[in-house]
Order: C-alpha cells, then sequence, then structure tokens
C-alpha cells in the first residue's frame, strides 16, 4: 500500500505532467520520419499533432464535469489508464487516417491529467503565493518531459520508432495508476454548483472570459511556432537528432527558471512575472526570424523556455482564483482554450514555414507576442490591485 500525505501528492503530481508533456513532446522532431514511414508530406503528419491537441481542448469540459462528479484523484487515474490504452492502440499497424484518429484519442484522454492537477493545488492551497510555487513546480515535470522528449525522439526514431516511445508512455501510465491507487479520492461537497451554475458563473465573469482568451493566443503563439522549430531546422539541413538535442535546451530553460520563480511568488507581483516572459519570448522569437541556425535555436529556445515559465503558470494561478466555486470548470475550460490555441498555432505555423519560410514564421511570432504582452500585463495589474 502507498502511504497518502498532501505531501506526497504534491510530490507526484510533477510525475504526471512529466508523462502528459512527454507523449505530445517526443512526436515534434519524429514527425519528418514519421512522415516517411507513412509515406506523406510534412503538413499530412503534422495533422496528427493538430488532431492530438484539438481533441485535447475540446475534453476539457468534459474532463471538469467527470473531476466534480467522481473527485480529482479518480479523475487522475481514469485519465492515466485510457491514455496509457490509446497510446497501444497508436502502434497498430494502420493508414495514416487511422493513425491521425487514435492520436485525437490519445489527446482526448491525455486531457485529464495536467488540469486535474491544477484544480487539486487550487482546492489545497489557499495562498496564493504558495499556490503559484506549487504550480510551477509542475512545471519541472514539463520541463523533464519536454528536454527527453525532444532530445531523445529524433534519436529514437532510427533506434526503436516512433512505436517504441509510445509503449513506454503507456507504461508509464499504468505505473502511475497503480501508485496512487489507494490515495483518498475526496470527493466535492454537496454545496457545489450545478452543471448550469458552474459554467453560467464561468461565463458571466469578466476576468475568467479574458483568461480564456489570453491562453489561447498565449499558446497559439508561444507553442504553435515553437512546435515547428525541429522541422524547420531540419528542413534547413539538420538532422533529426540535431533538431531534437537542441529543442531540449527548451526544457532546461523551463526547469532552471522554475527553481527562481518558485523563490520569488511571494516578492514579485504576478504582472511582472508576464512582462518579462514577454520580453523573453521576444526576443527568442527575433533571433530565429534573424538567422536560423543549429546555435541560435539553442540561444532562442533559452528565451523561450524561460519566457513560458514565466508567464504560463501565472495565467494558470490566476484562473484558478477567478471562479472559486466552479474552479474545477474554469480550470477545465483554461486548459481547452490552450490546447485549441496549440492546435490551432501548429496548423497555423506548419502553413507559415511551409508556403513561407522560416523568417516569417518567427517573425510574425515575435509580433504577436508583442500584443499579447500588451493586452496581459496591464490587466493582470489591475486584478492584482483589486485583490489587495
Amino acid at each position: 500500500m502507498t502511504r497518502w500525505s498532501p505531501e506526497k501528492m504534491v510530490a507526484f503530481l510533477p510525475y504526471a505532467a512529466f508523462v502528459a508533456t512527454f507523449d505530445r513532446a517526443v512526436v515534434a522532431p519524429m514527425l519528418v520520419g514519421m512522415a516517411a514511414d507513412f509515406r506523406v508530406d510534412l503538413q499530412t503528419i503534422t495533422l496528427s499533432a493538430s488532431a492530438y491537441y484539438l481533441a485535447y481542448g475540446l475534453a476539457q469540459p468534459i474532463w471538469g464535469i467527470i473531476s466534480d462528479q467522481i473527485g480529482r484523484i479518480a479523475t487522475l487515474r481514469l485519465a492515466l489508464v485510457l491514455a496509457g490504452i490509446a497510446d497501444l492502440v497508436s502502434i497498430i499497424p494502420m493508414d495514416i487516417d487511422f493513425f491521425i484518429a487514435s492520436r485525437a484519442a490519445a489527446g482526448g484522454v491525455m486531457a485529464g491529467v495536467f488540469p486535474a492537477a491544477v484544480i487539486f493545488l487550487g482546492d489545497a492551497i489557499e495562498d496564493r503565493g504558495k499556490r503559484q510555487s506549487a504550480i510551477t513546480q509542475l512545471q519541472t515535470g514539463v520541463a523533464l518531459g519536454l528536454a527527453t522528449g525532444t532530445a531523445i525522439g529524433g534519436i529514437g526514431i532510427s533506434t526503436i520508432g516512433w512505436q517504441g516511445f509510445f509503449i513506454a508512455t503507456a507504461a508509464a501510465c499504468f505505473l502511475m495508476t497503480w501508485y496512487i491507487r489507494e490515495f483518498p479520492n475526496p470527493k466535492p461537497g454537496a454545496d457545489r454548483l450545478s452543471l448550469i451554475q458552474a459554467y453560467r458563473n464561468v461565463f458571466t465573469n469578466g476576468w475568467a472570459l479574458l483568461l480564456f482568451f489570453l491562453v489561447f493566443f498565449e499558446a497559439g503563439i508561444l507553442l504553435g511556432a515553437f512546435s515547428l522549430i525541429p522541422a524547420a531546422l531540419e528542413l534547413d539541413g539538420s538532422s533529426a537528432s540535431v533538431a531534437g538535442l537542441v529543442t531540449a535546451a527548451y526544457g532546461v530553460a523551463i526547469l532552471l527558471t522554475s527553481v527562481l520563480v518558485r523563490k520569488k511568488t511571494n516578492s514579485v507581483p504576478p504582472h511582472r512575472f508576464l512582462l518579462y516572459g514577454g520580453i523573453a519570448t521576444t526576443l527568442g522569437f527575433v533571433i530565429l526570424g534573424v538567422y536560423l541556425s543549429e546555435m541560435t535555436v539553442i540561444v532562442s529556445v533559452l528565451f523561450q523556455g524561460a519566457g513560458w515559465v514565466l508567464m504560463h503558470p501565472t495565467l494558470q494561478t490566476w484562473v484558478t482564483s477567478v471562479t472559486p466555486m466552479a474552479r474545477a470548470t474554469a480550470v477545465s475550460l483554461f486548459a481547452g482554450f490552450m490546447f485549441l490555441g496549440n492546435g490551432a498555432g501548429i496548423f497555423a505555423a506548419s502553413h507559415i514555414l511551409t508556403n513561407w519560410g522560416p523568417e516569417a514564421l518567427f517573425g510574425i511570432a515575435a509580433a504577436l507576442t508583442v500584443v499579447l504582452t500588451a493586452i496581459a500585463v496591464p490587466t493582470q495589474r489591475r486584478h492584482f490591485l483589486a485583490q489587495g
């Protein structure tokens, strides 16, 4: 039996974040190789990644309902089991249409993992600074998942193949489900809002609507353009393994910046994190827009990784506080808009890269990041001051 404690659960959650991130990060550096296996072009195989993100986003409201009905831990168990099954289905040797559909299914069920972790922390930690510190700690798992996936994806496709990675992810999902099998599963109290009340509570809250807008464009810009960096490098002549290794610097930047942010959450106001993150991300895209090479990618993704961990956990912490009575609904919708934005961003970035080249892709991303930052910083500052 696994002995339960709240601290043990908080310590476990980054591992769940690792697996959920690895499952999608490992695909980007393998896209060119997978396209060759399926004998399709890059844009077609990219649809499997877009389908994953879109399904992830569309499934969020469903997982929010499930979380309120069966509890946070039970939701995590269910999502992990289904994700493991979906990853195994993805390796069945069929055609490209079946593969795209199976990856969409994997995205839809993996959708329950990370939001359940954020909702759990929102329920368990009342202090804003401590909550942001814990949510930022989840980014450690995200960083390691991202760094590992991007570093070994390009290398592994020529050794164990893309199927081997999906088998490994499935095994990890089943192992984690077993680990938390006896953790208690407190359900929401009888005073929880009904489904209609919860959605009304969220969609009549101006701050919540603003956050959905911000995270959609944050993910579309920051993650959409980032996801095509390996493909841009390969089209420029780099090998898949080199593309994966240089992109792993993004995960390293997230890991290092997470440590700094956790130490500063009680002394730095959240709008400052958004400002610094916007500046770092813009610089990262400008570097790639000016000159694309393996060295500039390393420098760029260090800026981009720092920018992401400064901006995104700040928005995540913000959304856990705007509608406390409908927290699960707000967080699930927030994650949904994030992955809808990510899917749309990948599709748009793929089109821009294919038709206009990397300079246009990263130049547009830099300009849009400036606009995003200009909206997010003053509105977050106003909310922060209003909360006292």
